[in-house]
């Protein structure tokens, strides 16, 4: 792709993005739809995945630089189930969250955990409690939010005589990361509690609206949403959207636990968990913020049939994490990657069988796995955080310039002026780069005037260096010296002042002593002059 295609997509997307959001992918665009049945919202390139190779790497390489971390590992002395792991970054700190309880998925006794990293992650604090166990349910992860200084945590609350089986959103926040507030219902935007359960990872668009999904009652049917409101905690609406035909008494939708991502049009891409087991992502697409969604298609995506994770890098590129098997299995665990969304045609594999150990305690969904992966970019990394075997919170950072495929790695474009070359009196010259951060010479900025920089003679090699937002530099070296003219006038104009003690130097007349020779010569060229007509005028009347 050309840098200036790269710009156009990085413009539309402007990433980013802050990960605050759980995912910090920041989108743009504002176009109609008339939802309908949708084309192939992307396609993944054939033969990327080697599915002979499921219980290895599926044919595919590792990142370099990508490094797994441990936040919590199940002992006697503690919970043995965890599942849900959702991160984020909020006032220097990074937080990790997740489902806890003593030994089954989903039982009476699961509470909401997290843990504390002061250091990038180099350690983390025991595990603390973000909502305890409650009567009459229990409560579940539902990831994060950052808001201004306040971090929001969406709790998820299944009650026990709820029938069918479903649940509602709640929140909790604080402005220090350490005290929290009361749990409060996620409002919809007519003022009504949330009857749905939200999902783990809002996206922010440009506009400032927040675009996510819940699984609506009656049941787990789940829907996309969006709000206005900066808070994330109130003002949801429930998008215009039909799930996929289930059947008559179904009680969830065929799409589930949904994530998202961009493409270069600007389009918003939804992919889901297909509870129908057809082993690969299903996507519906809006082109109106959210408002409205197309029909929902089968992709080529394969997909474990596992809560997945989507979004977009600081660059625009476009990625897709999940167990990318055509079975039930959840490994390896992949990352897949697009340059525009559209064509999904680089991928690695980031964790394999052969990185988990045997299951040490027994329990209900207890199985071997990286369990639902969630994703967020933080600082020069991104972030993918899950549950290996449901007994470790674990993530997997990896470097953003190991997999951005829109990476800005050409340097600015400077014309007028040629490395090595010499000048005489003054130079201008141009700099094009789409992302240009500064131009120096000798260090010192030097600032364009309709377009163009100026160079003027000067002692010495003049040292050019030209340098965009990416760190791409160009650099030239000249020398601007002043002309023969130039040379041999300030030659002559130049005073030899001599101090009492003989010493002398040579300096360059002030403008307003050159003025005053020059008053001085016209005066003596006059005077010259009439010296010369008065003799003339005797000798004529001798």
């Amino acid at each position: 792709m050309k840098k200036k295609s790269i710009v156009a997509a990085i413009s539309a997307l402007s990433l980013i993005v802050s990960m605050n959001t759980g995912i910090g992918s920041v989108f743009a665009g504002e176009q109609s739809t008339v939802p309908g049945t949708a084309e192939q919202p992307f396609v993944v390139t054939d033969g990327l995945f080697d599915q002979t190779k499921t219980e290895s790497d599926l044919g595919l390489s590792k990142i370099e630089g990508a490094e797994t971390v441990t936040v919590f590992t199940a002992t006697d002395d503690t919970d043995h189930y965890c599942n849900g792991v959702v991160m984020t970054e909020f006032k220097g700190k990074l937080y990790t969250q997740w489902q806890s309880s003593a030994k089954d998925e989903d039982a009476e006794d699961t509470w909401v955990a997290y843990s504390v990293s002061d250091d990038n992650g180099a350690t983390w604090s025991e595990p603390k409690v973000l909502v305890p166990t409650i009567d009459n349910g229990y409560c579940s992860s539902g990831g994060w939010f950052v808001s201004d200084d306040t971090l929001v945590s969406y709790i998820n609350v299944w009650y026990s005589d709820t029938t069918p089986r479903g649940g509602f959103a709640y929140y909790v926040e604080s402005t220090d990361g350490e005290h929290w507030s009361e749990m409060k219902p996620v409002l919809m935007k007519d003022g009504t509690p949330m009857e749905g359960i939200i999902e783990q990872d809002p996206h922010v668009l440009a506009s400032g609206r927040i675009v996510n999904a819940t699984h609506f009652q009656p049941g787990l049917f789940a829907y996309p949403i969006y709000t206005d409101d900066p808070s994330g905690t109130k003002g949801w609406v429930k998008a215009q959207y039909t799930c996929m035909e289930q059947g008559e008494g179904a009680t969830t939708s065929r799409e589930m636990e949904p994530s998202l991502f961009v493409n270069e049009d600007g389009t918003i891409v939804m992919t889901f968990r297909d509870q129908n087991s057809s082993f690969v992502r299903l996507a519906a697409i809006s082109t109106d913020q959210g408002e409205t969604w197309s029909e929902t298609v089968s992709t080529n995506m394969p997909d474990c049939r596992a809560k997945q994770s989507a979004g977009n890098l600081p660059d625009g590129t476009a990625y897709l994490v999940g167990c990318s098997v055509n079975n039930k299995g959840r490994w390896p665990l992949t990352i897949t990657l697009s340059s525009d969304g559209k064509t999904f045609d680089t991928a690695y594999v980031l964790r394999t069988h052969d990185e988990f150990p045997e299951l040490k305690y027994t329990g209900k969904a207890k199985r071997l796995g990286f369990h639902y992966p969630k994703s967020v970019v933080i600082g020069d990394y991104l972030y993918i955080s899950y549950a290996t075997s449901k007994e470790y919170v674990e993530y997997t950072r990896i470097p953003l310039d190991a997999i951005s495929l829109n990476a800005d790695k050409e340097a600015p474009v400077i014309s007028g002026i040629e490395d090595g070359a010499e000048y005489t009196d003054s130079v201008t010259f141009t700099v094009e780069d789409a992302n240009l951060k500064s131009v120096t010479v000798n260090g010192e900025a030097l600032t364009a005037e309709d377009g163009k920089y100026t160079l003027t003679v000067s002692d010495g090699q003049q040292v050019v260096v030209a340098e965009d937002e990416a760190g791409n530099k160009t650099v030239v070296k000249v020398m601007v010296k002043a002309s023969a003219n130039n040379s041999t006038e300030t030659a002559e104009n130049t005073n030899t002042n001599s101090d009492s003690n003989g010493n002398s130097n040579v300096s360059t007349p002030q403008t307003g002593d050159t003025m005053m020779r020059v008053a001085a010569i016209m005066a003596g060229l006059l005077l010259a002059s009439g010296l010369v007509i008065f003799a003339a005028g005797k000798k004529r009347r001798a």
